[in-house]
Formats: structure tokens, sequence, C-alpha cells
């Protein structure tokens, strides 16, 4: 507890120990807000990979039969609806430290463009093994495609919201 507070509760006439009780119970809180924060964000984390993983799924279906500009479509309004849940659930989170959302900023993207890259190439043997009429798709330029949509929303909220 800050000594101001401290020193405005005494000069209130608290006794030292219900000073003390009243430090505990609020360091304790703030203990169990961090726990609780580091819940949710690690919940959020593999809320957000199965989102993708349903995504990639969804998309591999796709890519065997509509074409590459439609695709590239796909994958950026995809990629930014799962962006934008990534940045609301993940930035909302308090009481977490730089390294956890360094961390999901990392990981998160790497995950998403490795999962719809191999979505893609099974896309493209499907093509290729049912005779679609369909030209195959860039596995790696369409990922990076859906990993700028999808880091988009993180964006914009950084740059014209500010926030952290």
């Amino acid at each position: 507890m800050k000594k101001d507070l401290r020193g405005k509760l005494a000069g209130k006439g608290w006794a030292e120990h219900e000073i003390v009780r009243a430090q505990q119970a609020v360091e304790t809180a703030k203990e169990h807000d961090v726990h609780f924060s580091k819940i949710v964000f690690y919940t959020a984390l593999i809320v957000i990979v199965f989102g993708n993983l349903l995504v990639s799924f969804a998309v591999m279906f796709l890519a065997v039969f509509i074409s590459s500009l439609l695709m590239y479509l796909v994958a950026i309004v995809l990629g930014g609806m799962v962006g934008f849940l990534y940045n609301f659930l993940i930035t909302d989170v308090g009481h977490l430290e730089k390294k956890h959302h360094a961390f999901a900023g990392i990981v998160i993207p790497i995950i998403a463009i490795l999962n719809l890259a191999l979505m893609v190439f099974v896309a493209n043997k499907f093509i290729v093994n049912l005779g679609v009429n369909n030209l195959q798709h860039s596995p790696w330029v369409l990922g990076a495609v859906f990993v700028v949509a999808f880091l988009l929303p993180t964006i914009v909220d950084k740059v014209f919201f500010g926030k952290k």
C-alpha cells in the first residue's frame, strides 16, 4: 500500500493492524487478478488457435473450387475476422506483461501462416487428384495475405486508438 494512503488511514484513526489487514487484502486481490488474467489469456490463445484451424479447413475446401482472386478475398475477410477476435481477446486482458503480448504476437501469426499454407498444399493436391479445372494456389502468398489481414485489426487499434 502506498505510504500516503497508509498515512491517510492512520490519520483517520485506523489502527496499525487494520492498515496491515487492508494492505494484505489489496495485495491478495491483485495476485488473484493477475492469475485470472493469465488463465483468460491462455484460454483465449487456445480459442484463437482452434478458430484459426477451423478457418483453415474452410479455406482448404474453398480453395479446391474457387479462383485465386476470390481465394485472396476470402483469405482477407477470414484473416480480418480472426484478427479482430485475436485483438479483442488478447489486448483487452488486463494485468499481463509485455512478454505475454509479444509471445502471442509472434506465435499466433506463425501458427496461422503455417496452418493456412499446409491447408492450401492439401487443397492443391485435391485439385490435381480430383482433376478439378482450377489453378493451384500459392500457399505462401495466400498465407502471407491471411497474416497481413490477421494483423491489421491490431495495427489499426494501436496506431489510431493508441492501445498498448
